[in-house]
């Protein structure tokens, strides 16, 4: 009995009752609940609460874009969740775990928004002691290390004095020191800083990789056209609180806000009776754009174009951005969701 008791005990997938075995839920990666941190103001003494009443569980294996201006509560957050910061109220769970526990960090990886390393040490030896840290073999550690550098395009510059590191280059150091431990949780604080195109879309491919292998990531962004196309959720954050959560496709699901008609060789002439009615028309090289604000509207402008012998090249609906979101949200002009998925 005792061998089936820890059995299940160890894959959380189990448990024994009165009458039997039966399945239970699997633990969250992460739980928040209730979180609230507040600082006082070292010269007037008064509190300015930097995190309020945050609440949220994070699904293994996704992607959770935690999106907000500067002085949002982003970063202060994940202090919290990291254990270098202790919550004025509420609580943080890794895997159950509190997050001062050692145990509940050697399988997470961190990377801040501004990496600083030992500036003396070439990429290999950084790593290495990194992995030293966390208890890994040494022939491990080597290969991990090599692999990763290979991985992010630094192969070449693994022997190279990290001081002669421009600031792209650092940031994919700082990526391969949070993979060392093969981490179970990621947490990324502006991950896309300071690299340049391709660079982003290294690391989101990476990212990818990492959710299909099982890993769960947290990543704080502003660059919210990259945090778009690899979240699973997203979550907005506004003076402390986190005002809505969801899928993007959940928060962007306002429809289409407008349609956009390219035609070729449309004069200013042919192009009049159209902004008269409203919809505005843009010149794009040899082709005019007619914005229509909506569905019934359209019909009758392409009617109008067809008896006018107008030749339609596309007709595009456009939908609201998670950028457009993220900033009607902040204006106030949105209903909060809450905090709890």
């Amino acid at each position: 009995m005792s061998t089936i008791q820890d059995t299940a005990h160890r894959s959380g997938a189990t448990a024994l009752g009165g009458r039997g075995i039966h399945a239970v839920p699997t633990m969250p990666i992460l739980s928040l609940e209730g979180l609230r941190k507040t600082y006082r103001d070292p010269m007037t003494l008064k509190p300015f609460t930097a995190v309020d009443e945050v609440t949220l569980e994070l699904e293994r294996g996704e992607i959770f874009g935690l999106l907000g201006p500067n002085g949002a509560g982003k970063t202060t957050t994940i202090k919290l969740l990291l254990g270098l910061a202790r919550p004025t109220a509420g609580r943080v769970l890794l895997e159950g775990r509190e997050p001062r526990e050692p145990a509940s960090r050697s399988k997470l990886g961190y990377l801040p928004e501004n990496p600083c390393f030992y500036d003396h040490l070439t990429p290999l030896e950084y790593l290495d002691l990194t992995g030293a840290l966390f208890g890994i073999a040494p022939a491990i550690r080597r290969r991990r290390a090599s692999d990763l550098l290979e991985r992010l395009g630094l192969g070449a510059h693994a022997r190279k004095a990290l001081r002669k590191f421009s600031k792209g280059m650092t940031q994919r150091v700082g990526l391969a020191q949070a993979l060392m431990n093969e981490p179970r949780l990621l947490i990324l604080d502006e991950p896309m800083s300071g690299l340049d195109p391709v660079g982003r879309s290294e690391v989101k491919a990476l990212l990818r990789e990492q959710r299909a292998a099982g890993v769960t990531v947290l990543m704080s962004s502003h660059v919210l056209a990259e945090t778009e196309p690899i979240c699973n959720r997203v979550g907005i954050m506004k003076q402390g609180r986190l005002v809505e959560v969801g899928t993007v496709s959940t928060l962007l699901q306002s429809g289409v806000r407008e349609w956009e008609v390219a035609v070729e060789g449309m004069s200013d002439a042919v192009a009049a009776p159209f902004r008269a009615g409203g919809h505005d028309v843009e010149r794009i090289g040899s082709r005019s754009v007619v914005r229509v604000r909506n569905g019934d509207s359209l019909q009758d402008v392409l009617r109008q174009m067809l008896q006018a012998g107008i030749h339609v090249h596309s007709v595009e609906p456009r939908r609201e951005t998670l950028e457009e979101h993220f900033v009607r949200v902040l204006d106030g002009r949105t209903v909060a969701r809450g905090g709890r998925s």
